[in-house]
């Protein structure tokens, strides 16, 4: 009518996770330390330092030829003004 009692070392056994060794625990920890730091190395050299000028000359840009505040559109450079007739 009842079962028999396991022995209870057996249960307590199969119950508990087998043991991950120290030294993954320790490199696990010393590579999420690094990430740590080098986050917060990006973050504040981000934060604190100016970035090098350009090294390319941009030439300034013409003047539009049309009104945006009048609501004009410009044409763009790819249409033709006038349709070539043969």
């Amino acid at each position: 009518m009842f079962a028999r009692k396991v022995d209870s070392k057996r249960a307590a056994a199969g119950a508990r996770p087998e043991p991950v060794p120290r030294v993954l625990l320790v490199r696990t920890f010393a590579l999420g330390l690094v990430a740590i730091a080098g986050a917060a190395w990006a973050l504040s050299r981000h934060f604190t330092s100016t970035p090098p000028p350009m090294l390319v000359h941009v030439p300034p840009r013409t003047a539009p030829t049309y009104d945006a505040d009048a609501g004009e559109i410009p044409v763009p450079d790819w249409l033709d003004p006038a349709p070539k007739t043969p």
